[in-house]
């Protein structure tokens, strides 16, 4: 037996090696799994180039953009591993929880083992972890929200650059599972409105009996 490959569907496909009568579930299938083959098969060629390639098209633009997303992640992983300390933040937290009217503290702090998204979010989102910064020169007696950090301003851009690009990706993503539907649901319909233009049909059929000039007429009918 021959294996199957969805190469050589598409080969079958384009050598008009499929049968004549098309099956609209065939088709929705066949989309369904990648846009514009279930066109193909029903014999619409541009409308499954058009299918084919917006597939290609959002593929290449995940793969971009959540490279460039992951890519801009590492970096503003590593600047903060370089220029922000658990340590220093610390000490500062001792501090505060000594003092008669201490800074309200809104998040516990993971470990970057326990949580490492978490971790890296918050040490560059909130103001409570301004004092690990390593640029940092007001006292403890400032208030976090007044405290000046540039590295912490640089580190939640290059942060919201790598956010961007993700969130990208996953928009395309849901565009991707679009496609599949819509192309799948098109090449039903259009192989089903096949149908109606092909049959039924009613013709008459003469065949000669022998030389005599004699002959059977036949009324034929196709659904």
């Amino acid at each position: 037996m021959r294996k199957f490959t969805l190469c050589t569907l598409v080969f079958a496909l384009m050598c008009g090696q499929a049968t004549a009568e098309k099956s609209p579930k065939t088709a929705f299938f066949l989309s369904l799994l990648v846009p514009g083959l279930g066109e193909l098969y029903a014999g619409a060629k541009m409308r499954a180039v058009g299918f084919m390639g917006a597939e290609a098209l959002t593929w290449t633009a995940y793969v971009s953009w959540r490279g460039k997303g992951n890519d801009i992640k590492e970096e503003f992983r590593a600047y903060a591993d370089r220029h922000w300390q658990e340590a220093r933040y610390s000490t500062w937290r001792d501090w505060n929880q000594i003092q008669p009217e201490p800074y309200y503290e809104t998040h516990a702090l993971p470990s970057k083992t326990e949580d490492t998204q978490q971790y890296y979010e918050l040490i560059g989102k909130y103001h409570q972890f301004v004092y690990g910064w390593d640029d940092v020169t007001a006292d403890f007696s400032t208030d976090n929200k007044n405290v000046p950090s540039s590295r912490r301003l640089d580190y939640e851009t290059r942060r919201n650059d790598s956010n961007k690009y993700l969130k990208r990706a996953s928009v395309v993503t849901g565009l991707t599972v679009l496609n599949h539907i819509a192309s799948a649901i098109h090449a039903s319909v259009y192989t089903r409105t096949l149908q109606k233009q092909t049959g039924p049909s009613f013709w008459i059929d003469i065949t000669p009996v022998d030389g005599r000039g004699r002959s059977t007429v036949e009324l034929k009918t196709r659904f």
